[in-house]
């Protein structure tokens, strides 16, 4: 019977073998380990007295335990109950301290092992009172805001508590007396001020407001401030002419902006604020003063944010620098700067409709915005498809200092009042280099008589409606060199008014026509015009030189670049504009070389009448009006030789 009943098992084994593909002689393979369980661990997880059950997480192995204010935390047994065949430690039933969060490792049947942190805090505790008297908020404890709250004396909120409000809740802080907000969280606890709904969405509180009677000392560090801006028009925070310190916080999903201030007495920003990260795709993310923008600090972000509006304008004493902060600077009004400002590279400013900079027009000023050639600062419009014109400009007035700069600086989309400039000079001169302005509906830049530059040299302008430059022949000599000008038809460099140089000049060839206007210009003054220089006149003007003053004109093309000077008009003819008088006080050393009048003798005169002789070569006078092209005084018959033309005494 038993050696039937072994046969019976050998012949098993054999079976076995044969089906699993293996020879008689392979060692009999290991028992296949149990599969982990993917169900619950943990049953449940109470705590004895008081008898409070937990919150599991299975997702992030955490449970959470809401026990009633005054509880003793050091010694509270639990009571838990785990899946069959595993265990956990520490046991069931032993008491433990719950004063910070408590690690338990659970142990599978197959001997594996999962660690659960174990939180035990005080129940919500109802705020619902204004506070008045010195005040500690504790991380043992969760505080729940039902209503608008007013805080009237010092409260501090220690590192990890949280901190729920109701729907349209709020904390007011110094409204009524001098008060001190201290929140100061840590990296690792921060302090969570959040909204009491389960899914919360943007604007589900609130948020917190900050009056004048709100002390410099007050800080929030390590906060996360979430889902509040309740009120669309105020923020998650909100600073009422008071500074106060935000730093490393965290300021997301706000309904409305993510801080809101206004400004009076100096006060309406920040003591610091650095480190900080705003995502609020709602708003701006920080409406601010100009008188406050600088208190902006380093190492902030902002995800989401449509920008930093500036309200007020900018009159400081002492010198500020507005900051690069990776998103635009919002201009929605006229902002004045006043006082000494730089603007940092890479800095975007976005102009709405009525947005435009007023610069040094009470003040004296220094306005430095020095960007480079990989982080221009740029100025443009906030519409999503600008259009030229969509902002008004830039203007600098007389109390802008000459030490003032632009940079690097990109102007685009200016320009939409018509009768001035995307860039515009009253009464002021600025160093103005490698910069780039486009697309203006109205000038490139626009200057007054006594308005110039300390310097002007590789800039770019381009599609403009108007001319690219207006500017006096005072400020001309002032356009270095090399300059990159495409003008549309009929378009160029505008020049207008009379001049007496007390220094040697150089009118110097642009990549732009210059266009003469405003009728009689009388030069004065040692001028030399570069060749290859284009000249063109609108309707009766022309160039008087040497009536008041000393004059030495010297205006020397060649063969191939000649200087042309002719009509402005789209369609002219002979006698379209005048030509040139040359007075008494020209000078003999004078020259004109290798010049071309074309259109001239408006009125009959002369292309060319001259008082004084000097030298005349190679020069041409075509298409004239005039019944002779060129006179001269008597006694005073020019030199030279080359001309396609003949002198007439007269």
């Amino acid at each position: 019977m038993k050696k039937s009943l072994f046969k019976a098992a050998g012949l098993a084994i054999i079976i076995m073998f044969a089906l699993n593909g293996c020879k008689k002689d392979d060692p009999i393979p290991d028992k296949v380990a149990p599969l982990v369980s993917t169900g619950k661990q943990i049953i449940y997880f109470k705590t004895v007295m008081p008898a409070v059950t937990g919150i599991i997480d299975t997702v992030n192995k955490t449970i959470s335990v809401s026990v009633p204010s005054g509880t003793t935390l050091t010694s509270l047994a639990t009571d838990i109950s785990l899946a069959a065949g595993h265990t956990i430690s520490p046991a069931s039933g032993v008491a433990q301290n719950f004063t910070n969060p408590v690690t338990y490792t659970i142990t599978r049947p197959n001997k594996t092992t999962t660690a659960w942190i174990v939180t035990v805090k005080y129940a919500d505790i109802a705020v619902d009172a204004n506070i008045t008297t010195a005040t500690t908020w504790t991380s043992d404890k969760t505080y729940l805001v039902s209503g608008d709250i007013y805080v009237d004396n010092t409260l501090t909120i220690q590192p990890g508590t949280v901190i729920k409000f109701a729907a349209g809740a709020s904390l007011t802080f110094g409204y009524y007396s001098n008060t001190t907000l201290i929140a100061n969280g840590t990296a690792n606890n921060p302090i969570i001020f959040k909204s009491t709904a389960l899914l919360p969405t943007a604007g589900a509180w609130e948020g917190l407001y900050f009056y004048d009677k709100t002390l410099n000392n007050t800080s929030l560090a390590f906060c996360n401030i979430q889902h509040a801006g309740g009120n669309t028009d105020r923020g998650a925070i909100n600073l009422y002419n008071c500074d106060i310190a935000i730093n490393n916080c965290n300021i997301s999903n706000s309904g409305a902006f993510g801080i809101y201030t206004t400004y009076a007495n100096n006060k309406g920003g920040f003591v610091t604020f650095a480190g900080n990260t705003i995502n609020t795709p709602a708003k701006y993310g920080i409406v601010l003063d100009a008188q406050k923008i600088s208190t902006i600090g380093t190492g902030n972000t902002f995800t989401n944010a449509k920008g930093v509006l500036i309200t007020g304008d900018f009159r400081s004493t002492t010198a500020q620098i507005w900051k690069n902060l990776g998103l635009p600077y919002i201009v929605n009004s006229e902002v004045d700067i006043d006082g000494n400002l730089t603007i940092e590279a890479g800095t975007t400013f976005k102009f709405d409709a009525n947005g435009w900079i007023v610069v040094g027009y009470y003040s004296t000023t220094t306005f430095i915005a020095d960007g480079t050639s990989t982080s221009p600062i740029t100025f443009t419009s906030t519409a999503i498809a600008p259009t030229a014109g969509a902002w008004i400009g830039i203007t600098f007035y007389p109390l802008t200092l000459t030490n003032s700069k632009m940079n690097y600086c990109v102007v685009d989309f200016a320009g939409s009042n018509a009768q001035n400039g995307a860039v515009n000079l009253q009464g002021s001169s600025i160093i103005f280099t490698n910069n780039t302005i486009r697309n203006s509906a109205a000038y490139g830049i626009l200057l007054d008589e006594a308005s110039g530059f300390q310097a002007f040299n590789n800039n770019t302008i381009n599609t403009c409606v108007k001319h690219l430059i207006s500017i006096s022949t005072k400020h001309l000599p002032e356009l270095g060199v090399p300059n990159t000008f495409t003008a549309g038809t009929g378009k160029g460099i505008e020049v207008s008014g009379n001049v007496r140089y007390t220094s040697p000049v150089i009118w110097k060839k642009q990549t732009v026509d210059f266009y003469i206007t405003g009728g009689e210009l009388d030069i004065d003054g040692d001028l030399t015009i570069e060749a290859g220089s284009k000249f063109l006149f609108v309707d009766d003007s022309y160039f008087y030189f040497g009536y008041y003053a000393t004059t030495k004109v010297t205006a020397i093309g060649t063969a191939s670049t000649p200087i042309l000077f002719t009509s402005a008009a789209s369609s002219p003819v002979a006698g379209t504009w005048p030509g040139f008088h040359f007075a008494s006080f020209v000078m003999s050393n004078s020259a004109l070389t290798y010049c071309k009048f074309t259109y001239s003798g408006l009125n009959n005169k002369p292309a060319i009448y001259t008082e004084k002789s000097f030298p005349v070569n190679n020069c041409s006078i075509l298409l004239s009006g005039s019944t002779n092209k060129a006179e001269y005084q008597t006694g005073a018959a020019p030199t030279g030789t080359g001309n396609d033309f003949t002198w007439v005494e007269n």
